[in-house]
């Protein structure tokens, strides 16, 4: 629903084309980077996605089978401008900001632990936008913390993905099922990997480092 008759709402519509369609099928993509089975899919009977203008950029909430998707229409104009009018630019944008989005419709929170471990569920959504080609991997940065949340956990997730685990991402978001009896920490990615976390860590900052010289 476009909340937004001024230009910057109809900037979304000319940009996206078919807003219904575009949800869907970035709907399939993401659920075939966190699944491997319909089965095991959660069960979202309806996103209602509002485009609107307001401070932010974009925002997930509700709860399946029904999830709330907001996204601002300003951010796309001030987008818009700095990108010099590019619209293929724009549109990966949007479809990156909506990959993040619905990444959090479809993954699992260990039973709505996010105040607790909302770094890692961060950091899914955005290695699921980074492994959909909507977020630039080689923009990567030594430092930090691999609890850091969004780009900072999703890149290392991501380096995990293609050097240490395949299916990492799968495998990461199944260890936080909400009714397996077990409580979400960072002990996973060893349980997952046969590694500690704090020294792919450490394997993830050298490579990285050896990389700048």
């Amino acid at each position: 629903m476009n909340l937004d008759s001024t230009s910057k709402g109809t900037l979304y519509v000319d940009i996206t084309k078919n807003p219904e369609d575009l949800i869907k099928k970035t709907s399939f993509k993401v659920c075939q980077v966190l699944y491997r089975n319909v089965e095991e899919i959660p069960n979202v009977e309806m996103v209602k996605y509002t485009v609107s203008d307001y401070n932010g950029i974009s925002a997930k909430g509700g709860i399946p089978p029904v999830i709330n998707i907001s996204f601002s229409s300003g951010y796309l104009e001030k987008k818009y401008n700095v990108t010099n009018r590019d619209t293929l630019q724009l549109l990966n944008e949007i479809v990156g900001v909506l990959s993040h989005e619905l990444t959090h419709a479809y993954q699992w929170d260990d039973g709505d632990r996010y105040s607790e471990i909302g770094g890692v569920i961060e950091g899914i959504a955005d290695a699921v936008r980074t492994l959909l080609g909507y977020k630039d991997y080689n923009s990567k940065k030594p430092g930090g913390s691999y609890k850091d949340a969004y780009s900072t956990s999703a890149f290392f997730f991501v380096w995990i993905e293609r050097n240490i685990q395949k299916d990492f991402i799968y495998k990461l978001n199944q260890s936080m099922l909400p009714d397996d009896g077990v409580k979400w920490t960072w002990k996973q990615v060893e349980i997952i990997t046969g590694t500690p976390v704090e020294k792919l860590w450490e394997q993830y900052q050298n490579e990285m480092h050896l990389d700048l010289i």
